[in-house]
Formats: structure tokens, C-alpha cells, sequence
């Protein structure tokens, strides 16, 4: 029974294309509570989206629950995570402003290509780079929010330097990421146009 359960179910239903929805929810709550200035409870926040972008890839791979929407969903999430966060920190003036054009202009890249190409997804797996930026950035941002505590601020000003360096590295990995993806998205779209018959092509 649990067989025919499983080849009958319809490949966006899965737990980790739930844990995925659960972090897109949680997006604005983090947002919201930023900057109404609560801190500890935007950590607490932010901390539940890492474990739920472990979770998913974790589940995923461990029970073999990959899916296409999975693949699509994943890596959106991933880069509104992103900018969400980073937007939230700049507002309340924990980073500066280039952090986020930096992060947004390489995003806005890459949906540009995307369209292009493939006019939606293309479905390519997330690179060992792409997971390093988000790890560094995932604990540099709830650091440097821990930083904005004010008994921190007052009696550990390194926490935030510590902080700002994740943060950093994370935001070069983004853009590193973002040329691999770019660069795959390209090759991905000229062996489609290599393995086409002569006469699709010409037409």
C-alpha cells in the first residue's frame, strides 16, 4: 500500500516542498520583527529558516523526495531569504546600503538569463559555492543582529566585527555563485541548442 501510495502521489507533494513554503512564510515575520525591533525573537526566526533550508535538502536526499518544483522552489527561496534578511539589517542600519544592491543586482542577473533562456527555471542543482554563501550568511546575519542587543553592543563591539566578516564573505560568495549559476544556465542552453534536429533549429 505504501508502494502504490508513493507512485501515485503527485511529485510537488512532498515534506520538503513543505519546509520550503514554511520558510517563504517566515520571510516577512523575520522582516516585521527586525524592524519593530525584536531582536531575539528575529533570531529566533531566522535561526528556524536555516534549519528549515537544511531540512529540506536533508529529507530530499535521505528519503529520495527530489522533485522539479523542489529544485525550482529551493533556490528562489534561498535568494528572497537573502534579500529579505540583508534589506531588513540595512533598515535598521546594521549593514550598508551596497550589501543589498550587490545582492539584489546579482539576482536581478540571473533572472534575466533565466527568462532568456529558459523562460523560467532551469533547473540546475545548487552549487557546493551557493551552499557556503548561504552557511556564512546564515550565521553571519543572526550574529549581527546578536551584535544589536544592547548589552553586546555595549560590552562585546567584536561580536559585530566578527559578524560584518561572514557577512562579507557570504556577499562575495553570492557573487561567485551567481557567475557558476549564470555560466551553467549558458552551457545548459547550448547543448539544448546542440542536441536539436537541424530543421528545429532553422526554424
Amino acid at each position: 500500500m505504501a508502494d502504490i501510495t508513493s507512485r501515485t502521489r503527485p511529485d510537488w507533494q512532498t515534506w520538503p516542498n513543505l519546509l520550503t513554503l514554511v520558510r517563504f512564510l517566515l520571510i516577512p515575520v523575520f522582516v516585521v520583527l527586525v524592524v519593530q525591533e525584536h531582536p531575539a525573537w528575529a533570531i529566533v526566526s531566522l535561526v528556524a529558516l536555516g534549519v528549515t533550508d537544511w531540512a529540506d535538502g536533508f529529507i530530499a536526499r535521505k528519503f529520495h523526495q527530489e522533485s522539479k518544483l523542489g529544485k525550482a522552489l529551493d533556490p528562489l527561496a534561498d535568494r528572497l531569504s537573502i534579500i529579505a534578511i540583508v534589506l531588513a539589517l540595512v533598515l535598521v542600519g546594521l549593514l550598508p546600503w551596497w550589501v543589498v544592491a550587490i545582492v539584489v543586482l546579482v539576482d536581478l542577473v540571473l533572472l534575466v538569463i533565466s527568462s532568456t533562456l529558459f523562460r523560467g527555471s532551469p533547473d540546475l542543482d545548487v552549487t557546493w559555492t551557493g551552499k557556503i554563501r548561504s552557511a556564512l550568511l546564515f550565521v553571519g546575519l543572526p550574529v549581527l543582529l546578536f551584535s544589536s542587543i544592547q548589552t553586546i553592543e555595549d560590552n562585546a563591539p567584536w561580536v559585530r566585527v566578527v559578524a560584518l566578516v561572514f557577512v562579507y564573505l557570504g556577499t562575495l560568495g553570492h557573487v561567485l555563485a551567481g557567475i557558476q549559476y549564470a555560466s551553467g544556465m549558458v552551457r545548459k542552453a547550448r547543448g539544448a541548442e546542440r542536441g536539436r534536429p537541424t530543421s528545429a533549429r532553422s526554424s
